[in-house]
C-alpha cells in the first residue's frame, strides 16, 4: 500500500490524475478532488470532519477545552495526533490516514491562496470545519490566528482573508514529519509551502522561517536522490529547483537563486538565449536597428505535442498598448539561426514560469544597471506570445505592467493593465485547478498587494486621491499617514492614527506610527513596552531617531535590540554598524557589516566599511578583499576605489594599485583634472618598479613596468598635462628605463608647469619652488645631453640625447634670473642660480 500512496502523493505534486482512486478507496477520491482544485469536497468530507471534529458533541473535553482558551493550534495538533496513531490501526490503514492528512492540509493551504491570491471565490468558512459550539465565535479565532501567525516581531497584514486556513495548514503539516508522516515523501515540501505563505504574508522577513523553510528544502533534496523510477523525476526535479530559487529570490539571496534556476533550466532542457534581431520599433521607422530578443525552445519528447501545455479556457485580459507611434511588437525583418523571432514554438508551461524566474534574477541582481529594463522585457515578451496557463499568463502581464510603468508612452497601460489583474480575482472565467496547478513556481502578489502595487503607481503619477482611497481600504496606515503628507495635510494625518488607536490602544504598529508622524521618541518606547520588547518595528524607528540625532551609542543599542528579535532585516545591521563605528566599537562593528554581506552579498557600501574596520584592527589583507567585492559592486564609486588604491598600496599589492589608479583617474579627471592623482601613491608605485622591490606575493615589482609606463601614458599624461610633480614622475620612471630623451623631456615640463605661476616675482616659497625645479632640470640636461641614443628609424645609427644642453641650460637659468632679479637678487637662492651658470658657463 505504502509505494501506491507515494504514487499518489507525487502525482498530487505535479497536479496529475490519480490512477490509484480507486485502490485507495475515499483516499483516493481526496486525492483527486485536490488535483482538480475541488476543495470544498475535501473540508467538508468525512475525513476533515473526523480531524476537525466537526460533528463532535459540546460535552467532549477537548470541545469544552477549545471553547474556553480558543487554542487551535492545540486543538487540531492533537487530533491529528489522535488519527494518526500507529498502534490504533494496521500499516496499511495508517500509511492511508498519513496521505489523508496530507491532502487536508494542502486543501486548506489551497484554500487560503485561493482566497487571497488566485481566486476565485471559495463559499466556506474555515470555522466551518470546527464543531458547532466553537462557531460564533469565529472573529475571535481570526484575531487569535493573527496574533500566532506573528512571528519574530514581524506582524501579519491584519486584513488577510481567512487566516485560520493557514493555521490549519500550519499544524497538519508543520508538525513532527517523521512522526506523523514516516511513510510519505512530499510531506516536508507542503510543510515548506505553508512557512513561505506566513512569511510572505508578514511586514518583513523573520529568521525563524527563513530556517525552518531551508530545513524543509534540504530535507526534499535527500527525498529526490531516492525516487523510483516509475515517477515523473525529471518534473519533480526542476519544480524543486524552480521553488528553492524562488525562496532565496524572495530573501534577496540573488546568487543561490540564479544557481537554483540553472539547475531547474538543466533539467527541464529549456535552452535559450538573449540575441539581437534586426526589426523596427516603431510605426515610422525607415530603418532596421538591432533589437533585445529571447530566443526559447523547450525540449520535448518524441511523442509530445507543443500544444499540449495549452490550456483551454478565458484567459487574463492582455490590454493592447494603442499609442500612436510605438508598435504593438517589435516588426523583425531576419530570423536568426533559420529561427523566427516572431514565430516561435510553444514553450511548456513550467518552462514559461522558468523564463518568469530569470526575469525576476535579471531585476534583482542589476538594481544600478541602466539596460535592466531592456533584458527583462524579452523574457516577459517570450511568454506573453504563448497563453497557455491562467495564472502564468497574469503572472507575465504583471511583470510587464511594471516594467512599462517607467517608460511615458507605456505608463498609461501599465497602470490599466495593472487595474485589470486586481479586477479578474474574484472572476470565475477559468477554474481553480488552471489557477493553482502552477502558483508555487511563480511569485505572485496577494490581492492585496497587487491593489497597494495599483495605489503605489498612482503615487507615482501624482494621482493622490485614487491612491489614498485604496490605502484606506486596505488600512494601510503608513501609506496614508505619507499620502496624507503630500496632500499638505499632516493634521489629517495624526488625526486619523490617534483615531485608530482609540479602537485599538495596545497596537504597537500603531503607536510606532504615531511617533513617525510627531517624530517624537516617547511613541516608540511605549510601543517597544507595550509588545513586550517583541516588537522589533519600534526599535528600529528608536535606533533611526538616536542615530539622526548623533547619538550612536543610544542607536547601536536599540538595534541590537531589534536584531535579537529579528536578525533577517539587514538595514537594522547596517545603521547598527555605522553607529558602531562612530563610538569605535570596532567589534560590533564588524560583527555587524559580515552579517549585512552575508544577508546581501551586494551590498558594496557595506563591503567598504568592513574593510575600514578590519584596517583599524590591523587585518589589512583581508580588508583588501572586502574591498575587491566593493568595487566589483560599485564599479563608478572613485571613492571605494581610493580606499581600494590605499589599502592595495599598503599591503604590497602594486598591480592592484595601478589599476585602482586607472580606474580613479578615468572616474574623476574630467571633474578634477591633476586633482584626482594621488602623486604620493604614484610615486610609490614608480619606486617600487625602479627599486625592484617586492609584492605581497614576493614577486618582482619591476615586472609591472609596462602597466606602469601605460598608466603614466595613455591614463595620466594624455590627459594631465599641467602637474609638475606627474612629469617628475615619468621622468624618474624613464630615467630607470635608460629613456632618456623621454626622461628629460617629461622633467622639462615638469618645470614647464611651474615657471609660468603669477607668483613667481611676488612669493618667495614659489620662487624657492620655481629655482628647484630649474636646477633638476639644469641637472637632468648635464646627466643624459650627451649620452647617445639609437636614432629612430635608423638601424645602428646613434645620437645625442640633447647636443644643445649646455645653451638650453644656459637659456633656461638666464630667463629665470631676468625675470626675478628685481625681486629676490639678494635671496641665497638668486646667488645659487647665479653659481650654477656661471659655472655652465665655464
Amino acid at each position: 500500500m505504502v509505494p501506491i500512496v507515494n504514487r499518489t502523493e507525487w502525482s498530487i505534486l505535479l497536479g496529475k490524475p490519480i490512477n490509484s482512486s480507486r485502490t485507495l478507496g475515499s483516499s483516493g477520491e481526496l486525492s483527486a478532488h485536490l488535483v482538480n482544485g475541488k476543495y470544498k469536497l475535501i473540508l467538508t468530507s468525512e475525513a476533515a470532519k473526523t480531524v476537525f471534529g466537526t460533528n463532535w458533541p459540546a460535552a467532549d473535553p477537548t470541545i469544552v477545552s477549545l471553547v474556553s482558551d480558543l487554542d487551535i493550534s492545540s486543538y487540531v495538533g492533537r487530533r491529528v495526533a489522535e488519527y494518526l496513531d500507529p498502534t490504533s490501526v494496521g500499516h496499511d490503514i495508517f500509511a492511508i490516514r498519513q496521505l489523508e492528512v496530507l491532502v487536508l492540509g494542502a486543501a486548506c493551504l489551497n484554500s487560503f491562496v485561493q482566497t487571497g491570491w488566485t481566486g476565485p471565490a471559495l463559499n466556506i468558512e474555515p470555522h466551518d470545519l470546527l464543531p458547532e459550539i466553537v462557531r460564533p465565535q469565529n472573529e475571535k479565532l481570526a484575531k487569535k490566528a493573527l496574533g500566532l501567525l506573528s512571528t519574530d516581531g514581524e506582524d501579519v497584514y491584519h486584513l488577510a482573508p481567512r487566516l485560520l486556513y493557514l493555521q490549519y495548514a500550519l499544524v497538519l503539516l508543520n508538525g513532527n514529519p517523521n512522526k506523523n508522516f514516516p511513510d510519505l515523501k512530499t510531506a516536508r515540501w507542503w510543510a515548506y509551502r505553508a512557512l513561505f505563505l506566513q512569511q510572505r504574508i508578514l511586514d518583513n522577513g523573520a529568521a525563524s522561517l527563513h530556517d525552518a523553510i531551508l530545513d524543509h528544502l534540504k530535507a526534499i533534496e535527500e527525498v529526490l536522490s531516492t525516487l523510483p523510477a516509475d515517477t515523473d523525476a525529471s518534473d519533480i526535479y526542476v519544480r524543486y529547483q524552480l521553488e528553492y530559487g524562488l525562496v532565496h529570490h524572495w530573501y534577496h539571496q540573488d546568487k543561490d537563486a540564479f544557481t537554483h534556476f540553472k539547475l531547474s533550466q538543466e533539467k527541464s532542457g529549456l535552452t535559450w538565449s538573449l540575441t539581437g534581431v534586426m526589426g523596427r520599433r516603431t510605426k515610422f521607422q525607415t530603418f532596421d536597428v538591432s533589437q533585445l530578443t529571447l530566443l526559447a525552445e523547450s525540449k520535448r519528447s518524441e511523442d509530445e505535442n507543443p500544444q499540449d501545455n495549452h490550456e483551454n479556457g478565458v484567459k487574463p485580459e492582455n490590454l493592447p498598448l494603442n499609442d500612436d507611434t510605438l508598435l504593438e511588437k517589435i516588426a523583425f525583418t531576419d530570423k536568426q539561426t533559420n529561427t523566427d523571432p516572431a514565430n516561435q514554438s510553444n514553450l511548456r508551461i513550467i518552462d514559461q514560469a522558468l523564463l518568469l524566474a530569470f526575469c525576476l534574477n535579471v531585476k534583482n541582481t542589476n538594481p544600478d544597471h541602466g539596460i535592466t529594463t531592456e533584458q527583462m522585457v524579452p523574457y516577459v515578451t517570450r511568454v506573453l506570445e504563448n497563453p497557455n496557463n491562467w495564472m502564468v499568463y497574469t503572472m507575465a502581464l504583471l511583470l510587464r505592467s511594471r516594467l512599462e510603468a517607467h517608460r511615458s508612452r507605456t505608463v498609461e497601460r501599465a497602470v490599466l493593465q495593472l487595474q485589470a489583474l486586481v479586477d479578474q480575482i474574484p472572476t470565475e472565467d477559468s477554474t481553480t485547478q488552471e489557477r493553482l496547478a502552477y502558483f508555487y513556481e511563480i511569485l505572485l502578489p496577494s490581492k492585496w498587494e497587487l491593489e497597494r502595487e495599483l495605489a503605489d503607481k498612482f503615487v507615482s503619477l501624482g494621482v493622490l486621491r485614487s491612491a489614498l482611497e485604496i490605502y484606506l481600504r486596505l488600512e494601510v496606515w503608513e501609506d496614508v499617514v505619507s499620502c496624507y503628507r503630500m496632500l499638505d495635510q499632516p493634521d489629517k494625518a495624526k488625526k486619523l492614527v490617534l483615531e485608530q488607536l482609540s479602537l485599538n490602544p495596545n497596537s504597537p504598529k500603531l503607536h510606532c506610527i504615531l511617533g513617525d508622524v510627531e517624530v517624537d521618541p516617547k511613541h516608540w518606547q511605549h510601543a517597544w513596552e507595550i509588545s513586550n520588547h517583541r516588537f522589533a518595528r519600534a526599535m528600529r524607528s528608536l535606533g533611526g531617531y538616536y542615530y539622526k540625532n548623533q547619538e550612536y551609542r543610544l542607536s547601536m543599542e536599540c538595534y541590537e535590540n531589534a536584531v535579537r528579535i529579528n536578525p533577517l532585516f539587514d538595514n537594522s545591521w547596517y545603521v547598527m554598524g555605522c553607529a558602531a563605528m562612530q563610538i569605535e566599537e570596532w567589534e560590533t562593528a564588524s560583527r555587524a557589516f559580515l552579517r549585512v554581506v552575508n544577508l546581501d552579498n551586494d551590498n558594496a557600501e557595506a563591503w567598504n566599511n568592513l574593510a575600514s574596520i578590519m584596517i583599524k584592527q590591523g587585518k589589512k589583507v583581508d580588508a583588501l578583499q572586502a574591498l575587491k567585492q566593493a568595487v566589483r559592486l560599485k564599479h563608478d564609486n572613485w571613492q571605494i576605489w581610493q580606499n581600494y588604491l590605499y589599502c592595495a598600496i599598503d599591503v604590497g599589492e602594486f598591480a592592484e594599485a595601478i589599476r585602482a589608479m586607472c580606474r580613479i583617474v578615468d572616474l574623476r579627471w574630467e571633474k578634477v583634472k591633476e586633482g584626482c592623482v594621488d602623486v604620493e601613491i604614484l610615486n610609490l608605485i614608480v619606486s617600487g618598479v625602479t627599486r625592484d622591490l617586492k609584492d605581497a606575493q614576493d614577486r618582482s615589482v619591476a615586472r609591472l613596468a609596462r602597466q606602469v609606463q601605460s598608466l603614466l601614458e595613455e591614463t595620466i599624461t594624455s590627459r594631465i598635462t599641467g602637474s609638475s610633480e606627474i612629469w617628475r614622475s615619468c621622468a624618474t620612471f624613464y630615467m630607470w628605463q635608460g629613456e632618456y630623451v623621454k626622461a628629460l623631456d617629461s622633467q622639462v615640463k615638469a618645470y614647464r608647469c611651474v615657471v609660468h605661476n603669477p607668483k613667481l616675482e611676488t612669493d618667495r616659497k614659489v620662487f624657492d619652488e620655481v629655482a628647484k625645479e630649474a636646477l633638476e632640470t639644469v641637472e637632468m640636461y648635464q646627466n643624459v645631453g650627451e649620452k647617445t641614443v639609437k636614432k629612430e628609424g635608423e638601424d645602428g645609427v646613434e645620437q645625442l640625447v640633447c647636443k644643445d644642453w649646455r645653451y638650453q641650460s644656459r637659456s633656461l637659468l638666464k630667463t629665470l634670473l631676468g625675470r626675478t632679479k628685481s625681486t629676490w637678487e639678494d635671496t641665497e637662492t638668486y646667488e645659487k642660480l647665479q653659481q650654477t651658470l656661471k659655472e655652465l658657463r665655464g
